[in-house]
């Protein structure tokens, strides 16, 4: 069997002559849609793929069935995949791709050259771009690929050999993966999400779990309070206030997160009067896949595990604030979306606050999150995972 190769980091000095080169690079942009050309129908069989894919890990549960879609239309095609570090573990062990590329732009305009340069060495006959970026679609035509699926924008669709539509409605990442392999023929019908962490790993995971003082009590709730954005965070006081809800009424609860969200998960410990168990900051991203396979349902803001576990098939009760569900909510398993985008002001954004006082995730009480959590329970008794 042939050894995917894994390539490292493109790393470059900021220039000074940076604004001089982006001017430049802008001006040719300008001229490039027309120059380019539209719809055109693939030749012969592409031999070399590169996939681009946007960074994040909720981003890269979306990419794998679209991967093995590419894989079923293109069997004899070497794909690469270009995505970013958070993406970068969970496609690691990917079997529908060759090579695992972790994308680095560097600093201005010489990091963006760089990229171009890679793209143009890799002798690629087709990019998929899983994206609407302008960015990407830019560099790819740049590269001199002579054929480019993508989503469309309003700036550069006429780069896209292949270009896709996203309806503003739609789920911004998988509906944008399916329907941008969709236009290079591949069959989407079985369109399914699955991950591959090492076996081994939940072994680890179990005794970890274990060691909690978990003997297999249910219903297990994992609550995961912590989310790329402080802003699509909801708040430490309410999460302990939902933690001794859920424990006062028998359930088991065991808190989850990343090394960065201990913060806000020693707030929680430090509120509540029920303790629950905690994992938080103790699980590698194989042993956290494992945990959530293992619960009955997880509570979480709109962050990467939420989507992990809808693709296991672990229910959600998912809390959004200033991004939309509809483009963004976990999908793969039964969920609830307590969706309060509707308060943000019109500037907001996941990282800026320009309401009052993050309203829209203030607007979220404990009464409708538990509420949700006993309804998604009973819902999802009926249901199996995969």
């Amino acid at each position: 069997m042939q050894r995917r190769r894994r390539t490292g980091r493109l790393r470059a000095p900021p220039s000074a002559r940076d604004s001089q080169h982006l001017s430049a690079l802008r001006c040719l942009a300008g001229i490039l849609p027309v120059l380019a050309v539209m719809s055109k129908p693939l030749k012969a069989e592409p031999q070399r793929i590169v996939v681009l894919t946007r960074a994040g890990l909720g981003d890269a549960v979306y990419v794998i069935p679209a991967l093995r879609a590419l894989r079923r239309r293109f069997p004899a095609a070497h794909i690469t995949v270009i995505t970013g570090d958070r993406g970068y573990p969970l496609l690691e062990r990917c079997p529908y791709l060759d090579q695992l590329t972790l994308r680095h732009l560097g600093h201005g305009v010489r990091g963006k050259l760089q990229e171009i340069l890679r793209l143009h060495r890799g002798r690629f006959d087709l990019a998929v771009i899983l994206d609407t970026s302008d960015e990407k679609t830019l560099h790819t035509f740049l590269a001199g690929i002579p054929y480019r699926a993508g989503g469309v924008k309003k700036r550069f669709a006429r780069l896209l050999t292949h270009p896709f539509v996203l309806s503003p409605d739609a789920h911004q990442i998988n509906d944008l993966c399916k329907g941008v392999v969709a236009t290079l023929g591949c069959e989407v019908s079985d369109w399914r999400f699955e991950l591959f962490p090492a076996p081994e790993a939940r072994q680890t995971a179990l005794e970890k779990l274990h060691a909690t003082g978990w003997r297999g009590q249910r219903p297990l709730i994992g609550v995961n309070p912590g989310a790329s954005a402080p802003n699509k965070q909801w708040f430490p006081d309410r999460f302990a206030q939902l933690v001794d809800a859920l424990r006062k009424s028998g359930m088991e609860v065991v808190l989850l997160g990343a090394p960065s969200d201990m913060e806000q998960v020693n707030a929680i410990l430090s509120a509540v009067h029920h303790p629950p168990r905690t994992l938080a900051g103790q699980l590698n991203l194989d042993e956290l896949i494992h945990c959530l396979s293992e619960l009955d349902l997880l509570v979480s803001g709109d962050t990467g595990p939420s989507h992990l576990a809808g693709a296991v098939g672990t229910p959600v009760v998912a809390l959004f604030g200033p991004s939309r569900a509809a483009h963004y909510a976990p999908l793969g398993s039964p969920h609830i979306v307590i969706d309060r985008s509707h308060l943000c002001a019109p500037t907001c954004s996941f990282w800026t606050c320009r309401g009052d006082n993050r309203a829209c995730m203030r607007s979220i009480t404990v009464a409708e999150v538990l509420e949700a959590v006993n309804q998604l329970l009973e819902h999802a008794s009926n249901f199996s995972k995969p």
